[in-house]
């Protein structure tokens, strides 16, 4: 509970509209209030990731196959989509939004909170706020963004999308149950389809039915979540907005104890390097779409090579397949080798790949059950057989390999 020596917090959750087809048409000119359609080409097999709202405005939605989608709105432009540009258009969205505040958690390339408690003195009119993000972003990028300003991360999230696009909601103090009590029961995060149809049994349609349902209730049909519903569906939520900017790269270097010419130890030093980062992409919610590898000689020349991926990843050996083909490339010289290092680079946030495809790998739950064994049981607990070779070089601890550089390994 807020004291009174507290201010009240001010929370905003800004997404940008139709982000990728927004993207294309802020970069081409000749794009703009034109039906455009991001996945691929008319004729090739796959779905709509975004429609502009030219394009949604004749029914085309995402997901839709891209055949259909061309049926349905004929003279609109497909574009396969640019990462680069998106990537570009996020990072200038970052700098804007870290004008107003410190405190941004992006949770994807066109998504994030901004806490903006400790600004209202600066701008003490939400909604003017709001328009004057609104007024940057569109001068900077020609995109638009709606946005949702409350108390809590909840009710901002639900408020900026109820009127795009460029729409702007906010929602003062004390009225964010009032504000979520008329609208569907499954606007609330946490209420999928099956939560859904459990609560339409029970004759509960609308946030504020759900509201009012006891809370032992919920805890009989959903577990521990039940309070967590229970709680939202009451705008109670006191989660914090916790900074988290999209890096430009990550790297792991390590420079040996003694140069070595082994090849089995070099390969073995970037498998492992390549493990540490597939882990902490996958800790901080990360794909990245280029990988590089350094290679430094006793001499302190050097080698550096790099090479864009077919689709993002943040799984290792998808990472070491790339990393292995990159040294291949290289004539190794016939000096020693002192230093090695394994880089990453255009990256872009997990969840952004799964509402474009919105489907579970098979390697992404063998990654996922990888993790949690080594947050039992140590990083060692389970690593690639190669990397064994370097057992004859250094010492073992339970979170790894003690490297000569190991503050470079971490």
């Amino acid at each position: 509970m807020k004291s009174d020596n507290q201010p009240t917090r001010l929370i905003a959750h800004i997404d940008a509209d139709a982000f990728f087809a927004s993207v294309e048409q802020g970069f081409n000119p000749l794009l703009r209030g034109k039906p455009v359609i991001v996945g691929g080409r008319e004729n090739q097999r796959g779905v709509v990731h975004t429609a502009s709202y030219e394009a949604r405005a004749r029914g085309v939605r995402t997901g839709m196959p891209l055949v259909q989608a061309k049926r349905i709105c004929p003279e609109a432009v497909f574009l396969k989509g640019n990462f680069q540009h998106y990537q570009a258009a996020s990072l200038v969205l970052q700098e804007i939004y870290l004008r107003y505040t410190p405190v941004v958690e992006f949770t994807s390339l066109d998504d994030a909170y901004l806490d903006l408690t400790g600004t209202m003195h600066l701008h003490p009119e939400p909604e003017q706020l709001a328009r004057d993000i609104q007024q940057e972003v569109e001068r900077q990028l020609h995109i638009g963004v709606s946005i949702g300003l409350a108390t809590n991360k909840v009710v901002a999230r639900i408020a900026s999308g109820l009127k795009r696009p460029r729409g702007i909601v906010y929602v003062p103090p004390g009225t964010e149950r009032q504000f979520l009590a008329p609208l569907p029961v499954d606007e609330l995060p946490g209420v999928g389809r099956v939560a859904k149809e459990k609560l339409i049994d029970l004759g509960v349609l609308t946030i504020g039915q759900l509201a009012a349902l006891p809370q032992p209730l919920l805890l009989d049909l959903f577990g521990l979540n039940g309070r967590k519903i229970w709680n939202l569906a009451n705008g109670i939520d006191p989660r914090e907005v916790k900074p988290r900017i999209l890096p430009k790269q990550i790297s792991r270097e390590t420079t040996f104890e003694e140069d070595t010419t082994e090849r089995e130890v070099v390969m073995a030093t970037l498998q492992y390097l390549t493990e540490r980062i597939a882990a902490k992409l996958r800790k901080d919610g990360l794909l990245c779409r280029r990988v590089g590898v350094k290679i430094r000689y006793s001499d302190f020349t050097q080698h550096n090579l790099g090479q864009t991926l077919s689709s993002p990843t943040d799984n290792a050996g998808e990472l070491f397949e790339t990393v292995e083909r990159l040294v291949t490339r290289l004539n190794f010289r016939r000096l020693r080798i002192r230093h090695v290092g394994v880089q990453v680079s255009q990256m872009e946030w997990r969840n952004l790949q799964l509402q474009l495809f919105n489907e579970e790998h098979r390697q992404e739950l063998l990654d996922t059950a990888i993790d949690e064994i080594r947050q039992k049981y140590g990083f060692m607990a389970i690593l690639p057989a190669d990397t064994l070779e370097l057992r004859k070089k250094y010492r073992i601890e339970k979170s790894g390999y003690v490297l000569h550089s190991p503050a470079l390994t971490r």
